[in-house]
């Protein structure tokens, strides 16, 4: 017997209505061919059920498919159009991968839209964990691997999904765990030739932060979804969450996450590491699906693996899924809003963070009032290329503060990441010797954050204008760095341009009570040796940066080292007029100690710089570790009688002091034109000349 089949049109972004009216001149519908079984699930663009051919060949009168019947007054016609012309044209074309969802047959009706695909038994990657007792690393990373080859055949045709999530990948039966399917083209479309795409659409809690920018995305947004998936396979949360769009956008925007010990500790580090290679707000630098595929953790054994329990994981998607479960939620949640929605939720309007003492951290609140209403700009301070400071007073308190100023209309992508990072780092740090963040205001047109306002000046200056100025004075500032540094580090938090210039002093009277400043290059540290930008200040900056090798916190410590070298002599360990050799000089660790500036330096203090400026990281020194040098055992009265005045009054101009001291004209601690990171060549370093980069 011929079985009769749905008619399969070929249609094209132009041949929407010619589909519609092709299959209604045949007067064929869903229910002629099809009858409807059982509700899988609703959501706010319709319901799926399952279905069955009324007219199978024999071994097939059982078998069941998928039907996704659409309310035609609820959906937009257009989007349930390229949605099956985006499964067609992989039909068409013959794309032939076992993970991607089959498509069958399309039906128009007066009230409905009917898609039918094939039917996949498992339910979705949620559902199944939700119901697992034993949970491992091999596991994920199976799962992981299916994703990325099924993403990977969809981007080699072009094809950007712009959905991927959890509850998009459909488990083929019951009797497997990682064998997926990618599922519910309804955001999908083919890249244009210009390779760009402006369209906002979405799962709020999986897009990239170059979508919210709304200056064009390609497949690389696919990838960040991707890296969200795998995070939450891994780790059994969302990396970024927020109380509304606004927080969560702000936090996406920044890359702003942590794989938290309770959770991660069991995690692999190869895990970790291809996580932070797709999560990276430069689309750039973002792992296509084929180099995923070739990552440490792909191409780990399985058996390495199976040991790595991931229980705690599995508890935490139990949750999730069953608070989404309650929100009906799991499968209706996404936007494809007007412009209106997204913009309002980047800043449109305000938003206002502050810290709250309650809850020791710092809270969103957008009922408070805005910039204007809270604080007066009375002085500006410094100006910029994309911000200016200004000294400002809080018209409830009158208190005396720090105000960045930040236009955003000609922000990049990039530099609006960079402003977030650096809030979002200074916001998680409450320490006595590190420059604070009082609130944070997202308006339209700018970013205002509202500082402590430092009026010392910089350690450099706080040094020429002593009268008096001993090795105990170079100890106690270098045991308050330190101790900073500490808790920055244990925060895991690397600063990337220590220096004396960044270390600013509160006001004239008090030449000890430093705060560390500018952390525009600052990093959270997800795993270790898991940065990679090249950046800081030639003159401090650490080997394993110049080299272009992978690094973390422990660069911090090569640039205390420097730091500690110039606070007891007055010039840096390493000077060179020509950008190229001083860089030979630190990748070598050539240096020397000269006789005559150090033989009233104490053996104590000279070890401590030895241990600190050692070109491999792993040998050197923490700030745990350096807080414990015999140094700051040494006797008080003797270190303060070891006088540094004579070689401090020459600190700018001895010894070609010049390449040290890498001023960007500020002295209050932040930055106002935007930092540049060294990307391929040291010529860049070279144009820069001294300053920062």
């Amino acid at each position: 017997m011929d079985i009769p089949q749905a008619p399969q049109a070929r249609i094209s972004t132009d041949s929407h209505n010619e589909l519609a009216n092709l299959l209604t001149n045949l007067g064929l519908s869903f229910s002629n061919l099809y009858s409807l079984e059982s509700k899988l699930r609703s959501g706010s663009f319709g319901s799926v059920y399952t279905c069955k051919r009324k007219l199978s060949a024999e071994g097939d009168k059982d078998k069941l498919y998928a039907v996704k019947v659409m309310a035609r007054n609820k959906v937009k016609e257009k989007d349930i159009y390229r949605e099956v012309e985006m499964l067609k044209l992989m039909t068409d074309n013959e794309l032939d991968d076992d993970r991607l969802l089959m498509f069958l047959d399309f039906f128009v009706s007066s009230d409905n839209f009917h898609l039918v695909t094939e039917y996949c038994s498992g339910g979705d990657v949620y559902d199944r964990l939700s119901k697992r007792v034993f949970y491992t690393e091999e596991n994920a990373r199976d799962l992981a691997v299916n994703l990325l080859k099924a993403v990977h055949a969809l981007h080699s045709f072009a094809i950007v999904h712009r959905d991927i999530k959890p509850e998009n990948l459909l488990l083929k039966s019951m009797e497997s765990d990682t064998d997926i399917k990618i599922a519910d083209f309804g955001f999908a479309t083919k890249l244009p030739p210009s390779g760009k795409l402006l369209t906002r659409c979405g799962t709020p809690s999986f897009v990239a932060p170059e979508l919210l920018f709304a200056k064009g995305y390609n497949e690389s947004a696919d990838m960040w979804s991707v890296g969200v998936t795998l995070y939450i396979l891994l780790g059994g949360y969302p990396p970024f969450q927020g109380k509304d769009s606004n927080s969560l956008f702000r936090k996406i925007r920044s890359a702003d996450y942590k794989f938290h010990d309770k959770y991660w500790k069991s995690v692999s580090k190869d895990a970790k590491q291809l996580i932070i290679d797709l999560l990276t707000t430069d689309f750039n630098r973002r792992l296509s699906a084929k180099e995923a595929l070739n990552s440490k953790w792909i191409k780990t054994s399985g058996e390495d693996l199976s040991e790595r329990s991931l229980d705690s994981a599995l508890s935490e998607i139990k949750k999730f899924h069953a608070k989404q479960v309650l929100r009906g939620a799991v499968h209706g949640m996404r936007w494809a809003m007007s412009a209106a929605f997204w913009d309002s939720s980047l800043g449109g309007g305000f938003t206002r963070t502050t810290y709250s003492k309650s809850t020791a951290g710092f809270v969103d609140d957008k009922t408070a009032k805005s910039f204007r209403e809270t604080y007066e700009l009375q002085k500006q301070l410094n100006k910029g290329s994309f911000a200016t400071v200004w000294r400002g007073c809080n018209l409830l308190t009158q208190k005396i503060v720090a105000i960045k100023v930040v236009k955003r209309a000609n922000l990049k992508l990039k530099d609006d990441a960079a402003v977030l990072n650096e809030v979002s780092v200074l916001q998680s740090l409450r320490h006595a010797h590190i420059l604070p963040v009082y609130e944070f205001f997202e308006e339209t047109d700018f970013f205002f954050i509202a500082m402590e306002l430092l009026t010392g000046g910089d350690v450099f200056d706080c040094i020429v204008q002593k009268n008096q100025y001993t090795e105990g004075c170079a100890r106690e500032l270098v045991k308050i760095l330190l101790e900073a540094t500490e808790y920055m580090h244990s925060a895991s938090v690397a600063h990337r341009d220590l220096k004396p210039q960044n270390l600013l002093i509160s006001d004239r009277e008090s030449d000890t009570n430093i705060k560390i400043a500018d952390f525009g290059f600052a990093k959270r540290v997800h795993a270790p040796f898991s940065l990679v930008t090249r950046c800081g200040t030639p003159s401090y900056v650490a080997p394993e940066i110049l080299q272009g090798s992978p690094h973390d916190q422990r660069v911090d410590m090569w640039s205390i080292g420097v730091i500690v070298y110039i606070l007891l002599v007055g010039y840096p360990p390493f000077m060179e007029n020509d950008q190229r050799a001083l860089f030979r000089k630190i990748k070598a660790c050539d240096y020397d100690f000269f006789e005559d500036d150090w033989n009233i330096i104490s053996d104590e203090a000279i070890s401590l710089i030895k241990s600190l400026l050692v070109v491999d990281p792993v040998k050197r020194w923490s700030a745990t570790q350096a807080l414990r040098s015999p140094w700051f055992h040494e006797d008080e009265h003797m270190l303060r009688g070891r006088e540094l005045s004579k070689s401090m009054k020459s600190l700018a101009s001895v010894r070609d002091f010049k390449a040290s001291k890498a001023d960007d004209g500020s002295s209050d601690g932040w930055h106002t034109s935007p930092k540049k990171a060294l990307d391929d060549t040291v010529d860049e370093w070279n144009n820069m000349a001294s300053a920062p980069l």
